[in-house]
C-alpha cells in the first residue's frame, strides 16, 4: 500500500492505492482546496494563513495515511508551481519534514507533465496517440503522446488562481476583463503553437484528455452532478459546444450565483470562469472538437509500480 499527496497552487489532493502490475486499486481518494497561492503575485510570497491551511490539511491526510499502516518512507509528496517560485518554499518544506515527517520534493514543469502522463495512462486501456491538458491553479501543461511516448510537454506559467487575481476585477465579469483574460490566454498559446510548429511537429486531430479541477467541474457541471462522483466522470466526454454553453453561464453569473449551478463546489466558483477559457482556447490550440475527463493525473502518476 502505498501514498501519494500532490499540493497545488490551489488544492491539495490524497491517494492511497496498490499498484499491480501499473493498474492502481484506490482505497481511498480526497481533495481539499486550500488555495496556497492566494495572493502570492501580490505578497511575493506564500502567505502565513495559506501555509497554515496547508498545515490543517496535511494533519488529516497524516492521520488517515497512519491509519492504513503506511510508513513515511512510502509516501510521496510533490509541490508543484506557486511552491516552484515561493521565496519561503524551503521554510514550507522543513515545516512538512519536521512536523509530518514527510519529505516534500518540489518539481519542475517537465516533471509534471510526464507524472501526469504516467497518471492518465495508468487509468486507460491502449493509450498511444493523445494530447493531453492539465489546467491547475499556478500553471497549465500540455502534452502530445506518439507512439506511446511523449513527443513534446510543456509547461506554461498560466493558472486559474492567477489569471483571476490578476486579470478578473469585476463581478460578474466585465467585457473589458474577459477580453483581457481571453487575450492573455491567446498570446501565450500562440507563443508555445509556434514553437512546437518550429521542430517540427504538425498537429492533428488526436484524442484530447484534460485532468485536474478545471475538467472535472466541467464534467460535473454538464452532467448536473450535486455530488462528485469519481466512477461517472472518468472518461467522460465533452464537445466544444457543451463547454461554450457553460462558459456563457460562467460569464453571466456572479461569484455567488455560480455557487446555484449543480457542479460547482464551494472554493472552485471565482476560479471556474479563468479555467473554461483556458479550456475554450485549449480547443483551438490542439485544433480539436473536444475532450475526455480523465481523473487519473498527476497524483496517480506519483504512486510507483
Amino acid at each position: 500500500m502505498k501514498a501519494a499527496i500532490d499540493i497545488g497552487t490551489n488544492t491539495i489532493r490524497c491517494l492511497i492505492a496498490d499498484s499491480q502490475n501499473g493498474v492502481l486499486n484506490p482505497e481511498y481518494v480526497d481533495m481539499k482546496i486550500i488555495r496556497l497561492g492566494e495572493n502570492f503575485k501580490k505578497e511575493g510570497i506564500i502567505t502565513p494563513a495559506a501555509v497554515k491551511r496547508l498545515k490543517d490539511a496535511l494533519k488529516i491526510y497524516a492521520g488517515k495515511i497512519k491509519s492504513y499502516g503506511i510508513e513515511s518512507r512510502d509516501v510521496v509528496i510533490t509541490g508543484t508551481s506557486v511552491l516552484r517560485e515561493a521565496p519561503n518554499a524551503r521554510n514550507i518544506k522543513n515545516t512538512v519534514r519536521k512536523e509530518f515527517g514527510l519529505n516534500l520534493e518540489i518539481i519542475s514543469g517537465e516533471k509534471e507533465a510526464l507524472t501526469t502522463l504516467r497518471g492518465i495512462s495508468s487509468c486507460f486501456n491502449g493509450l498511444d496517440e493523445f494530447y493531453s491538458i492539465d489546467i491547475g491553479g499556478g500553471s497549465t501543461e500540455y502534452v502530445c503522446v506518439k507512439n506511446g511516448a511523449p513527443l513534446w510537454k510543456y509547461s506554461l506559467n498560466m493558472g486559474v488562481v492567477h489569471l483571476t487575481e490578476e486579470i478578473i476585477k469585476s463581478d460578474p465579469v466585465s467585457e473589458k476583463d474577459l477580453i483581457k483574460l481571453e487575450r492573455e490566454i491567446e498570446n501565450k498559446l500562440s507563443l508555445l503553437k509556434s514553437e512546437i510548429i518550429k521542430i517540427g511537429y504538425k498537429f492533428e486531430p488526436l484524442t484530447l484528455f484534460g485532468t485536474a479541477g478545471t475538467a472535472t467541474t466541467l464534467a460535473m457541471v454538464d452532467l448536473k452532478m450535486k455530488e462528485y462522483d469519481r466512477l461517472k466522470i472518468h472518461g467522460y466526454c465533452l464537445k466544444k459546444q457543451d463547454v461554450s454553453v457553460i462558459y456563457k453561464r460562467f460569464i453571466d453569473t456572479n461569484i455567488k450565483e455560480r455557487l446555484n449551478i449543480d457542479g460547482v463546489e464551494a472554493g472552485r466558483e471565482d476560479l471556474v470562469l479563468a479555467g473554461t477559457a483556458i479550456m475554450m482556447k485549449s480547443f483551438d490550440f490542439f485544433e480539436v472538437s473536444g475532450f475526455t475527463v480523465s481523473e487519473c493525473g498527476l497524483l496517480e502518476g506519483l504512486i510507483p509500480d
